[in-house]
């Protein structure tokens, strides 16, 4: 089992569809926004040193938020994509399709001094 803290909050999926349609839909926000996380996650995974998993893994996201503005399904669906994508350019994991995510959980709290994520990945003893 690998664990990995990562401050936030990361956007979610509303924020990542806004910055898909400004600046006249050429995606360029979102580009910038998901380089941006997908950096920031793999610089804290090298840091953690985190292991590589050859076998499909499980992934348990503790989603701390500061408030209950955003709905949970909303957090999730922004925040696991970047979050994976990190991870691949990590190296934690090979890729982030089937052969090598077996699926996940997600749990939601709140506290507002620290947003953010734990992510738990694991494999089927």
């Amino acid at each position: 089992m690998s664990s990995l803290w990562i401050p936030g909050p990361l956007p979610g999926l509303n924020e990542l569809i806004a910055a898909a349609k400004g600046a006249g839909g050429t995606g360029r926000a979102y580009s910038r926004l998901k380089r941006q996380w997908t950096d920031t996650v793999w610089a804290l995974a090298k840091s953690a040193r985190l292991e590589s998993f050859e076998t499909p893994v499980l992934i348990t996201f503790e989603w701390v938020e500061r408030d209950r503005r955003r709905d949970p399904d909303n957090v999730a669906a922004g925040g696991r994509k970047l979050i994976l994508d990190g991870l691949v350019a990590a190296g934690v994991l090979k890729g982030d399709g089937w052969s090598h995510v077996r699926g996940w959980t997600d749990d939601f709290s709140v506290f507002a001094k620290s947003p953010g994520v734990t992510v738990t990945l694991g494999v089927l003893a």
